[in-house]
């Protein structure tokens, strides 16, 4: 089944698998274009508001994980049942639509899994992430999370953070490093880091604008597939 997914082979799936696979790659690569529609065809394999939420919540932390893995470099060191993954570098992200055609989320739908195990762990990472001001100030996480959102057309999250745009070459830099990590995952090296180092960031601060970048996406689909696919 690894293997069917991850050539596009959705057809080749039992119908619920094959349903869930659609709407992991849409929420993944289109967070936009998730409709009630989606929520409806989900439903219709079965799946109840609690598992709909579950396949959410799981899509979304996978987004962070893989951008935290995408521009960190980090390879696997241990043996794997799952086939290899080789991205094609050169593929393009999808377009994404004008500001005109966000999706507006419901401010009910802007909350945490509804699990209490996974909601207050994904509190208090939150909290560190997007709070913290060492090693790099909050404005600097704002900024880096309003290209985020902006990148993955979360209209709400986008409008709060709309004060937080570069006004350097410096915050430019962490702009368009957040754009990238958000748009186009598959393409990061590690020149990507070298020019923040260059620029004058530790260690530590790369790390931290990479979770606050990957976080930011998963809220961001966290909400926009909760809000969108509610009938």
């Amino acid at each position: 089944m690894p293997e069917t997914v991850l050539k596009g082979e959705d057809d080749l799936l039992p119908a619920r698998a094959a349903e869930l696979a659609r709407f992991a790659a849409t929420l993944t690569a289109a967070p936009w274009s998730i409709t009630p529609e989606h929520g409806a065809r989900l439903a219709a394999q079965g799946l109840g508001s609690d598992a709909i939420e579950a396949a959410t919540g799981v899509v979304a932390m996978f987004n962070y994980l893989t951008r935290v893995a995408d521009a960190s470099g980090i390879e696997f060191d241990y043996v794997s049942p799952l086939p290899v993954f080789q991205p094609d570098r050169d593929r393009e992200p999808v377009p994404r639509p004008d500001r005109a055609s966000w999706p507006v989320v419901p401010a009910e739908h802007r909350r945490l899994p509804g699990f209490l195990a996974m909601a207050q762990a994904w509190r208090q990472w939150r909290e560190y992430v997007f709070d913290t001001e060492e090693p790099l100030s909050r404005r600097e996480r704002r900024l880096l999370a309003a290209a985020a959102a902006r990148e993955c057309c979360d209209r709400t999250r986008a409008d709060e953070l709309a004060d937080h745009t570069p006004r350097d070459d410096r915050e430019s830099l962490l702009d368009s490093f957040a754009r990238k990590l958000s748009r186009q995952p598959w393409r990061m090296a590690a020149a990507d880091l070298a020019a923040l180092r260059d620029a004058g960031y530790p260690e530590p601060a790369l790390l931290h604008a990479i979770s606050v970048v990957a976080l930011q996406n998963a809220e961001s689909r966290l909400a926009m597939g909760r809000g969108l696919t509610a009938g």
